[in-house]
């Protein structure tokens, strides 16, 4: 088998970046003995099986579908299509313009296709869904060579559950790579993939209030939602990553500032803040019905409020 040697990987300036795709690179050629000079052509579905597959993923449709139409007329003019794809990484979605017919037909870029990273070697939908991060592949970095000049970005999509519920993609097939707007294209990108998973997540908990423990620092924001009682009933990739919540944790319906006052650590201070500061806006700063909400009195949180120096 033809391989290729594991240093030559060239994409990206980040060690995280470069783990990602030394990992997967490791994989296709250990796990899947993938040789990349073999030429590949994707699976597709036919009609029958692609909308059986495909409902199982309607939700993510329907939530995906305004934002990617967003998404492309950001970036029609730097010649990229937005691709949209399930868990198992199958296209759920294109849009593309005439430029970009040819390389569709030419790698099977369509709905129904499986780019899953065990067939397909490392890519953007593949290799994305398999590691649940982002990642970028310029110029030389997909495991096969007939991807050379493929050019993708991929972040995840969760949930609201905090499971994978797929990957938005940007590709073209110009070849070009170390661009200066690369870093604005993946941060673009997830902001389409975080608004889509705030979309699923508040329709999941419909009625219920939504409140952020902090700011975004990746492909998924911290987001909880909690009864009136102030327990919660749901949380984000997130919030259950920060939190270190399972399913199990969720389904007892714990009090969210108990929760958040059980950490010791200035992260989980400032998560409450943010909690508090979220729950004062959603009642439009009526602190009684900001303190029903939360599940806790009047007097605690005034004394919360003025630890915190909220007026």
């Amino acid at each position: 088998m033809n391989t290729r040697p594991l240093s030559q990987n060239t994409i990206s300036k980040t060690e995280s970046q470069e783990e990602t795709v030394q990992k997967s690179w490791i994989r296709c050629e250990t796990s899947y003995q993938l040789d990349p000079s073999q030429k590949w052509k994707a699976d597709v579905l036919c009609g029958a099986e692609f909308r059986h597959v495909s409902s199982r993923s309607a939700l993510l449709l329907r939530q995906a579908s305004e934002e990617m139409q967003h998404l492309f007329t950001l970036v029609q003019g730097l010649g990229l299509m937005v691709l949209l794809a399930d868990p198992n990484a199958m296209i759920l979605a294109r849009c593309a313009d005439e430029t970009h017919l040819s390389v569709c037909r030419r790698l099977n870029l369509r709905e129904g296709a499986i780019w899953s990273e065990e067939i397909a070697g490392t890519n953007g939908i593949g290799t994305c869904v398999e590691d649940r991060c982002p990642i970028f592949l310029g110029r030389g970095a997909h495991w096969r060579f007939c991807f050379s000049l493929l050019i993708s970005y991929a972040v995840p999509i969760f949930d609201a559950q905090g499971r994978v519920a797929g990957a938005l993609n940007l590709a073209s097939m110009n070849g070009k790579t170390e661009q200066p707007i690369d870093k604005l294209l993946m941060e673009t990108l997830a902001q389409s993939g975080r608004r889509i998973e705030e979309q699923l997540f508040r329709n999941s908990y419909e009625g219920q209030k939504i409140l952020t423990l902090g700011s975004v620092r990746g492909c998924s924001a911290p987001l909880v939602s909690i009864n009136d009682q102030g327990e919660i009933t749901g949380a984000t990739h997130a919030a259950r990553e920060w939190m270190g919540w399972t399913d199990k944790t969720i389904a007892q319906h714990p009090n969210l500032l108990t929760e958040l006052e059980e950490g010791s650590e200035i992260s989980f201070q400032k998560a409450e803040e943010n909690v508090i500061r979220s729950a004062l806006a959603v009642s439009q700063g009526n602190v009684t019905q900001a303190a029903r909400g939360l599940g806790i009195s009047r007097a605690t949180l005034y004394r919360k409020m003025k630890s915190f120096g909220i007026n």
